[in-house]
């Protein structure tokens, strides 16, 4: 079932390890019909496998996170009967097309361009090397050096000046050029301004072409365009929302997340970036649907009562926090492992369930080349914090240990932060790292244990290198 699990492109997925060592680790912890709280859900995976067998509650910071958890988790035994009934299109399609069509009004010239540029592109780079033809040899420009110059425009953004910058192609993209200050200003002042256009305006020919920015604007516009009068809306924006975070997430012509857009020098970039503008995210979106609908039904949730939180591990625990008065019997914690900043790799997918249209983070008076929101938006773990992650693990064993709740943690000795950390900080230090990791476990429970189990890891640009991932399972006995 490991494959069926993913959604999103992210780091730390453990789709991998969910059949045998992570289900293994909590059935010898908690009985079948237990309670299991998912503290860092991630794309929610873990939680997702556990449901069929567990109620399960799941927990992410990150607002996407928690709107993929809902989309699979939650719902009860009538939302199982809407789910075999659902007409998306007879939900989205009339506000879709009303959305795309205005859209369409903003640079009906650059969709024409890009339409005809990229099976260009693609055919022409698809052929070997020696059989295409050099902007010399051909008697006009070859597609590539036009797609090049056509996407040298965006991304579209605005100066203090209040104008889009010039470039020799900025009126293929009229209307919108000339408009573009005035769109923005209104969207910022009420983010429900219709036509909803923040794809459009923010990343156009940086991780989506242009059409798939229209696209995703319009989906999004016809989600939030189901009728408050419908019984199951929650449930259904839920479940559209993360259709579509999955279908971006498996579509940008990034790498594999959001850190930074392909630059589009080398010809391999430019072929790859090509293939990926021209996938159709209206049908990535529909495929996504089935799935999510096909794993409700293939396997049926344990639980109606699963829940879904938008918290930090330590504000969820806490006496005074949203699960004060819930009944937990294991708490599964994954939390991040490197010092990388995960809000960075997936800033668009936040951006698209917050659809505020943020400020963007600028450096020297440019916006950034990835496009992220201020800084102050964009949410930090401590676990990622070398000064902090030490008082993040004792804060969450020590939660759970006063609320006699089992823990299960996933982590890595090889490239975990704390270890790292300790090993730079401690050297003379006569407990080894790893020693050090389990005697913290032991200063808050009496029975804790460690499994590990190897794996081969690509990171980012990485060739696979042998890592090991532990669990640690900490009880009282």
């Amino acid at each position: 079932m490991n494959e069926s699990l993913r959604t999103l492109w992210y780091m730390g997925a453990k789709s991998r390890l969910v059949p045998d060592f992570i289900d293994g680790a909590v059935g010898d912890l908690v009985a079948p019909g237990g309670t299991v709280l998912d503290l860092c859900a991630g794309t929610g995976v873990v939680a997702r496998s556990l449901a069929t067998r567990y109620r399960v509650y799941a927990n992410d910071a990150q607002r996407f996170s928690s709107v993929l958890a809902a989309a699979h988790l939650v719902g009860d035994a009538g939302w199982v009967a809407e789910l075999d009934r659902l007409d998306p299109e007879e939900d989205l399609d009339a506000a879709f097309r009303e959305n795309l069509d205005a859209l369409t009004r903003w640079l009906p010239r650059a969709l024409e361009l890009e339409a005809a540029l990229l099976p260009r592109v693609i055919e022409e780079l698809g052929r070997p090397r020696k059989e295409r033809a050099t902007d010399a040899e051909s008697e006009t420009t070859t597609a590539a050096s036009r797609y090049r110059a056509f996407v040298e425009t965006l991304p579209l953004s605005v100066s203090e000046a209040g104008l889009v910058r010039a470039t020799p192609h900025a009126t293929d993209f009229e209307p919108l050029v000339s408009e573009y200050a005035t769109l923005l200003d209104a969207r910022r002042c009420d983010p429900s301004t219709r036509p909803y256009g923040l794809m459009t305006l923010y990343y156009q020919g940086v991780y989506f072409g242009l059409r798939q920015a229209l696209v995703i604007d319009s989906l999004r516009a016809a989600i939030d365009a189901i009728p408050a009068t419908d019984p199951f809306r929650e449930r259904k924006h839920d479940l559209y929302l993360g259709a579509l975070l999955q279908a971006c997430s498996t579509s940008t012509s990034g790498t594999s997340h959001f850190a930074q857009p392909r630059a589009l020098t080398r010809d391999s970039e430019l072929l790859a970036v090509a293939r990926r503008r021209s996938i159709d995210i209206e049908t990535e979106f529909y495929r996504a649907l089935d799935g999510i609908r096909r794993e409700w039904g293939e396997h049926p949730r344990f639980s109606p009562m699963n829940r879904v939180f938008g918290s930090t591990a330590g504000e969820l625990l806490s006496a005074d926090g949203p699960l004060a008065d819930g009944e937990v019997d294991l708490v599964y914690l994954d939390p991040p492992y490197t010092a990388d900043n995960y809000s960075r790799f997936y800033h668009v997918l936040e951006t698209i369930v917050s659809y505020d249209y943020p400020e963007l983070e600028e450096r020297a008076g440019q916006i950034t080349k990835g496009r992220y929101p201020v800084r102050a938006r964009r949410f930090q773990s401590d676990f990622c914090r070398a000064d902090r992650v030490e008082g993040a693990f004792r804060e969450v064993v020590s939660l759970c240990a006063e609320r006699k709740i089992k823990l299960l943690v996933s982590y890595s000795p090889d490239s975990g932060l704390l270890l790292k950390s300790w090993r730079q900080r401690s050297v003379g230090d006569p407990m080894p790292p790893e020693s050090r990791f389990l005697a913290l476990f032991r200063d808050y429970y009496s029975d804790v244990e460690m499994r590990t189990r190897d794996l081969l890891h690509s990171g980012q640009g990485d060739s696979n290198r042998s890592v090991r991932e532990v669990l640690v399972l900490c009880e009282d006995v």
